[in-house]
Parts: structure tokens; sequence; C-alpha cells
């Protein structure tokens, strides 16, 4: 399926063509099943730090990287010339070993132009190394295509929606999910008998400094609201 990034009218029947034919080249080099197959295209890549976790954009055409100072960068990988990275969410916060980091995208399928909801998770489990409440935070940002005076795509750019910490109990996310409003977290606790987590928050009512906001657990071993340090308990 082909993923545009902006109306339908406002592209060429040359770059509709480029777009069409690239997916259906990438779908046939997918069934070869061949281990060592050729890719349909190879690019590489400047970057000024080793990134923690990265993401494409559905449509192929943006690369997102995390960092450990709460920086998130981007690559256009349909750039002509060689691919840079560019801010996006600048440094957070210092540079802290042991940091965990993920991030979920949800993208604005309401939106006539590129738009997504973007969840990142930043935790660790020694927490007396913390020195900004950020760096043990669930932070949702909206990204947004920048366009030129021609109506293309040229870039992105953010803006933060909430921000909220996390419970200290909580040593590392392993995996984040983003729909609408919910947010759905897996997370490890190291303290409680039952370490493995996983609920969901109205990130819109959990906006704030405090964590005493609600969340509906999904474990099948436990049920109810409440937060995590209530349960197992």
């Amino acid at each position: 399926m082909i993923h545009l990034e902006r109306p339908i009218e406002l592209y060429t029947s040359d770059e509709l063509e480029f777009l069409f034919l690239r997916l259906e080249g990438a779908q046939a080099a997918w069934k070869t099943g061949e281990k060592c197959a050729a890719p349909v295209r190879e690019v590489e890549t400047t970057e000024t730090r080793i990134p923690t976790c990265m993401h494409l954009v559905q449509g192929g055409r943006w690369l997102l990287a995390t960092s450990d100072t709460g920086s998130v960068t981007y690559f256009d990988l349909d750039a002509s010339d060689t691919i840079t990275q560019s801010v996006l969410i600048p440094d957070q916060f210092p540079n802290l070993n042991g940091m965990w980091t993920h991030m979920a995208i949800d993208v604005d399928r309401d939106s006539t132009f590129l738009a997504f909801n973007l969840a990142l998770s930043f935790c660790t489990s020694d927490q007396n190394t913390l020195t900004h409440p950020t760096q043990h935070s669930i932070q949702i940002w909206k990204v947004m295509l920048l366009c030129d005076d021609r109506q293309r795509g040229i870039g992105l750019a953010a803006e933060r929606l909430a921000s909220f910490p996390q419970e200290p109990l909580i040593s590392r996310v392993y995996s984040l999910s983003l729909c609408g409003p919910h947010l759905a977290l897996a997370v490890f606790c190291d303290t409680l008998e039952f370490s493995g987590r996983a609920f969901v928050v109205d990130w819109l009512q959990a906006n704030g400094d405090s964590t005493d906001y609600r969340r509906r657990l999904v474990n099948p071993f436990e049920e109810g609201l409440g937060p995590v340090s209530q349960v197992g308990s």
C-alpha cells in the first residue's frame, strides 16, 4: 500500500509513478525468499551519536532515532544527496548510563498531510542517578510535516502534547503502543513479586507532575485500577 504524506492532487504523475514502481520493486524483493537478495535501495547515513531506539514511519521516508539524552532526530531517506541527521526534539537532560528509551507512533488518518503522535518513554533502574524529572517519564508529541512553498514535504516539526512521570518502582519499559488517547505499556518492576506489568493509560488525563493517575492493568493474573505499587502487595 502506498502511503501519501500530502493530498494526492499535489503529486505529479511522475511522482506517483515513482512511488508505485518503488512499492512494486520492494514487494518483488521480499517475495524472492532469498536471504542474500539485494535491497531495493541501499543508503548511507551520517550520525552524530549512537541511537538507543529507531522507528521507520509508514511510507518509508522518515526514520526516527532517540538518544539517551532525550533527543529525537530524523533522517530523510528520500534525500538525493547525503542523508544527514536532523533534530526533531533537542536534548532534554544530561547523559545517564543505563537509560532505557522506547517510542511508538499513532498516525493521524484524518489529516490531509502527514501527521502523527509520538510516544516516548524514558526510564532507569537506578533512581539515585536521576538529575532531571524527565529522565523517568512518558511524553506525547505531535509531529507534523514541514512543507515548502510548493507544498512538498521538506522536514518534520514536533510539539509536546503531554508529559507525566513514571512510578519509581518501574525499572524499565519493554514496549509501548499508542492509539488515540490511550497508551499501553509493558513494564518491569524489580522489587515486586510479580515483576511484569502491562497497563493502559489515558495520556490526556495523566498529563501533569503526579504519578497518581488512573491506569487499567491488562495482565491476565491481575485486574483493576490503581498505581503499580498497589498490585501484588
